[in-house]
């Protein structure tokens, strides 16, 4: 495995109970993102050495997951189906956000693209899309 830690959240009222563990099988990350359920769980971040880190949020069926390889430029999976005017209301990391529908992906794509980034440290170009939000110095 590429990553060596798994992290997640497990919200009860306004704690977090969620932990970290190491992982060494794609089974055992496959199994926190699939528990993601959009109001109790709501993140999973898969980690690599130094600031390497994929993280997967939301659940039942709508996810936005970003991956970042120096923790300054960030790359969000995309449905390419969708445009960006419509906007989704997703919890993530306990708290609800309003996100551009096409960065609100199916657990299909999602177990497709933490896999391959799991195992390789790799992502496929095609399905990510480079945050450009301007920086003000």
């Amino acid at each position: 495995m590429f990553i060596s830690t798994v992290s997640w959240d497990e919200w009860d009222r306004n704690y977090n109970r969620g932990d970290v563990m190491a992982v060494t099988t794609w089974d055992e990350v496959r199994s926190k993102i699939e528990a993601l359920d959009g109001r109790s769980r709501t993140l999973v971040t898969l980690e690599g050495d130094d600031e390497v880190h994929m993280s997967i949020g939301g659940g039942a069926g709508r996810y936005v997951v970003y991956v970042t390889f120096d923790n300054e430029d960030f790359e969000y999976l995309v449905d390419r189906s969708r445009d960006g005017s419509e906007m989704e209301s997703i919890v993530v990391g306990g708290q609800m956000g309003d996100y551009v529908g096409r960065l609100c992906v199916g657990l299909p794509i999602v177990l497709q693209a933490a896999r391959l980034f799991g195992e390789t440290g790799e992502v496929e170009r095609l399905l990510w899309e480079r945050d450009d939000v301007l920086e003000f110095a």
